[in-house]
């Protein structure tokens, strides 16, 4: 599985555990993507639906809006609460614009984890970085001193 695979697999496992066990339907996690038709995104998407099918009795509902801002994803997000999802996993457009509507998804007892490009901390409960960009600068710098003739 590859590395990508796994994170989703962190996140949906991490996202299902806080939703209350006693659910007799699927719980139903939306993946708040920053913009639809990214690769990246439907990469993640992909190691999502696979999480899925591991923890089993997990529905994953893909999903963005179609330009990067962060009243589009708010739109988003409040038709996923009105949906009553379970959890919302949100890769932000805005860290700080999102905050409001994610605390009132937060109220209503949905779990939101932001990952990738985060929330700011009182919108969410949970924040999955794969990486930051001074370890990717460090990395990048490394690896080209390391092959120079």
């Amino acid at each position: 599985m590859s590395f990508l695979k796994k994170l989703m697999v962190t996140a949906a496992f991490s996202a299902a555990m806080f939703v209350n066990a006693a659910y007799a339907e699927n719980v139903k996690i939306a993946l708040v993507v920053k913009s639809l038709g990214n690769g990246f995104f439907d990469a993640a998407n992909k190691g999502a639906e696979e999480a899925a099918k591991e923890l089993g009795d997990v529905d994953i509902i893909y999903t963005g809006p179609t330009k990067a801002t962060a009243e589009a994803q708010i739109e988003v997000v409040n038709s996923l609460i009105a949906q009553k999802v379970n959890a919302i996993a949100i890769s932000a457009n805005d860290a700080d614009a999102l905050v409001p509507v994610l605390k009132k998804a937060m109220e209503r007892g949905i779990t939101v984890i932001s990952w990738d490009s985060g929330v700011a901390k009182e919108g969410r409960q949970l924040h999955l970085n794969p990486s930051d960009t001074g370890l990717i600068g460090e990395t990048i710098i490394k690896l080209a001193a390391d092959h120079l003739p």
